[in-house]
């Protein structure tokens, strides 16, 4: 049978382990970065929120890496949320093992949105906003 779906170069490597966090701890780690405010609010959200139970979170230098297990590796089922203060977007990228990745940018007014479509087909976690 002929392989339909291109091979990556990283194909049988599996990515580094991430240590997850308690999501308190990741609400400190963005409220010490000023510039980083609306990242700020997204993650207080989260963590006050029922799913940050059912998710588990790391941070690299300043994105925000979320999956439905601890202690994941990298690159398997992996939700990369980066802030990019100069432009005032969110980026979202999901990455897998097979390199199927999907991929959005928005505004800080849809991130929640965002990332409430995100865990909900990927992780099958259903997000349920506050009441405002």
């Amino acid at each position: 049978m002929t392989d339909i779906t291109p091979k990556s170069r990283t194909e049988g490597q599996r990515g580094h382990v991430i240590h997850t966090r308690p999501w308190p701890e990741i609400v400190e780690r963005y409220r010490v970065v000023v510039t980083f405010a609306p990242m700020l609010r997204f993650v207080e959200a989260i963590a006050a929120s029922p799913v940050s139970a059912q998710l588990f979170a790391a941070t690299s230098m300043f994105d925000l890496f979320v999956s439905d297990c601890a202690d994941f590796r990298f690159g398997d089922n992996t939700l990369c949320i980066a802030f990019r203060p100069s432009e005032s977007t969110f980026h979202f990228r999901h990455h897998t093992f097979s390199g199927h990745d999907d991929q959005k940018t928005c505004a800080e007014s849809e991130a929640l949105q965002t990332f409430r479509l995100f865990v909900r087909l990927k992780y099958g976690v259903l997000f349920d906003r506050p009441p405002a």
